[in-house]
């Protein structure tokens, strides 16, 4: 399926389902991507699963990154009918509550919590919602914010 035609295909299956809020664009290297908001993401995901012509059945991956004012939450779908890939896009603030996705991929429990155990946020409606890495009281380390240690501080 070509990207211009998955785009529009996308846009259709997130406009019928009643999601309005949604940028649906195709990037040079990326490929298509579809910006929602943060609320609406478990909803946008099982509409692509559950949609009868792009069937996005696999979560290959859920990771964030930090923008300096903004974690930015990706899901990346495959489609194994089409053999195309979709990133899945949300932001939010430092501190934020996220709503898991695991009803829709299981595959998404551990990532989720290790991207909220990493980025800050608050993990809501996980099944087991536990720290993976590091223990309560630790900073989210892959957050812009967080300062670096120094060689004294790891090696005492």
């Amino acid at each position: 399926m070509k990207p211009a035609m998955l785009t529009e295909q996308v846009t259709a299956a997130l406009d019928a389902a009643g999601i309005t809020q949604h940028q649906v664009s195709e990037w040079e290297h990326l490929g298509v991507v579809a910006r929602v908001p943060a609320d609406a993401v478990v909803g946008v995901l099982d509409v692509l699963r559950q949609h009868e012509e792009l069937q996005f059945v696999q979560l290959i991956d859920t990771f964030g990154a930090d923008l300096s004012d903004l974690i930015e939450v990706t899901y990346r779908l495959r489609s194994l009918k089409h053999n195309v890939d979709l990133l899945v896009k949300c932001e939010l603030p430092y501190g934020a509550s996220y709503s898991s996705v695991g009803t829709v991929f299981a595959s998404a429990l551990l990532p989720e919590r290790e991207l909220c155990e990493m980025f800050g946020l608050v993990l809501s409606g996980h099944p087991n919602p536990k720290r993976l890495l590091t223990i309560e009281g630790m900073p989210p380390f892959l957050r812009k914010d967080v300062a670096i240690r120094t060689k004294e501080e790891i090696w005492g």
